[in-house]
C-alpha cells in the first residue's frame, strides 16, 4: 500500500480495519516465500529492476502492516 495521502482515509474505520487485513495477508505471503525459498531468494518471474530478496520484502510488508496499525490504533484511540 502507498503511503501517498491520495490513498489513505485514516478517518474512515471500515478503511482502516480492511488495510490492516490486507497488510496482515501480505506479510503472511512474504514469510511464507521466505520460509519456502530463504531469505536470499528472489522471484525470478519479476524483471531484474523490481527484484529484492524475501528478506527485504518481508521486512517492508511488516513496515507497511506496522504503519497500518497505527493508523488503526489512532483511529480507535479518537
Amino acid at each position: 500500500m502507498s503511503s501517498d495521502p491520495e490513498y489513505l482515509k485514516p478517518e474512515d474505520f471500515d478503511f482502516c480495519l480492511a488495510h490492516v487485513v490486507e497488510e496482515c495477508g501480505e506479510v503472511l505471503a512474504a514469510a511464507g516465500k521466505t520460509q519456502r525459498w530463504g531469505r536470499e531468494s528472489v522471484d525470478p518471474t519479476l524483471k531484474e529492476k523490481y527484484q529484492e530478496t524475501n528478506e527485504k520484502w518481508l521486512l517492508r510488508e511488516i513496515y507497511d502492516l506496522e504503519d497500518a496499525l497505527i493508523r488503526l490504533r489512532n483511529h480507535l484511540r479518537s
